[in-house]
């Protein structure tokens, strides 16, 4: 098969079949102003789906007010939020793609990227299992009992909601040291309750969260985990040091009922352990069973720290590296992965879909820092 005809072969996530092999990566942008989408949002993903991309991940939406990134993003526990989101939906819908919300809880973590340069910073109280950030550092409240089933409760609402409006799916961000994460993480969770102990007891949380989300939603509604080793302050952190820790935390997440693993890497195609040429990505569907989507650098010569510290915040401009599109295919051809996401490339060309398919790789153009100020 060509890479052509692999990318966009049909894909499944649960019971839900997907036109190709190709996703819009979730990229915070900060145009939610009052943290309701506009016009303009629901435009920038039905752009990226009529360009032929066959997932759209939304930005990350908050679930409630405690678990809100600083900036204006979509806050999904807000009734006007929800009623703007339908608009997102039939756009994306109308153009022949399949759209999950990113549903979102930063816990005590504000990241120190740097995304809208023109957005007001508002910083919210922080809660999370421990109070702690990946340094040791005090960086908010310590969720109690209550607290972790009302947060429960609060991703419940988020998803049966997200199937009212007419989502496909939801993604819950556990990646990156956000609160998900940071329950996993034994640098964040230092709890001595039921929510804390060994790598299998700290994953108590996030099953409560997906059994809560399923129950709520259904059993057919597919449900999408964001996971990674990296966090946003910390690129050589690691949730598991081999293959055997991977499995311990996240073999009783997917059989809590987790449809697929979006595996966030900086870089798609490397290795995740010194022993193998696995990617993270095929170690979470060697361990889980579960579809994979891979994501990392997609097309592009720079990841998206290259040239930025992790002080300054900021997202690395690159140019287009066009061999990346065979590579992928190749991947998924043998069965590491089941999917890509792409994101910076994709905000350089929302027809990033359309030029694979066409042949026309040589049209992607470059992703720029002062895209990012635009909903283009």
């Amino acid at each position: 098969m060509s890479a052509v005809d692999v990318l966009f072969s049909p894909g499944r996530i649960g019971g839900l079949e997907i036109p190709n092999r190709i996703a819009m990566a979730p990229m915070t942008r900060e145009f939610s102003h009052g943290g309701v989408p506009g016009p303009d949002v629901a435009a920038y993903y039905a752009r990226r789906a009529a360009g032929g991309c066959g997932l759209i991940i939304t930005e990350g939406m908050a679930v409630n007010a405690a678990g809100a990134h600083d900036g204006p993003i979509p806050l999904f526990y807000q009734p006007q939020t929800l009623a703007a989101c339908r608009a997102i939906v039939d756009g994306v819908h109308r153009a022949g793609a399949r759209i999950m919300p990113q549903l979102w809880h930063v816990g005590v973590q504000d990241s120190p990227t740097e995304v809208n340069p023109q957005t007001v910073k508002q910083r919210p109280p922080r809660v999370g299992p421990s109070g702690l950030l990946g340094t040791g550092e005090v960086g908010g409240e310590v969720l109690d009992e209550r607290g972790i089933a009302d947060t429960i409760a609060d991703f419940a609402r988020a998803a049966q909601a997200a199937r009212e409006i007419g989502f496909d799916g939801i993604e819950i961000h556990g990646a990156h040291g956000y609160l998900p994460d940071q329950f996993l993480w034994s640098r964040t969770n230092r709890r001595r309750d039921g929510y804390g102990g060994d790598a299998r007891e700290r994953t108590r949380f996030v099953v409560e969260l997906i059994r809560a989300c399923k129950a709520a939603a259904g059993p057919d509604f597919p449900i999408v985990l964001r996971m990674s080793q990296w966090k946003s302050f910390d690129y050589a952190a690691r949730l598991a040091e081999t293959p055997s820790q991977l499995e311990a935390i996240f073999l009783p997440i997917a059989e809590a009922g987790v449809d697929a693993f979006h595996c966030s890497t900086r870089r798609f195609w490397e290795p995740a352990f010194a022993e193998s040429d696995l990617t993270l990505a095929g170690w979470m569907r060697k361990i889980t069973g579960s579809p994979t989507i891979a994501v990392g650098s997609v097309t592009l010569e720079n990841d998206f720290k290259h040239d930025r510290s992790e002080a300054t915040g900021g997202i690395a401009e690159s140019a287009p590296r066009t061999r990346d599109v065979e590579a992928v295919a190749s991947f998924i051809e043998r069965g590491e992965f089941d999917m890509i996401a792409v994101g910076r490339a994709m905000i350089a060309n929302p027809d990033w879909a359309a030029l694979v398919r066409s042949r026309e790789t040589h049209k992607l153009r470059s992703f720029r820092r002062e895209q990012l100020a635009a909903l283009d």
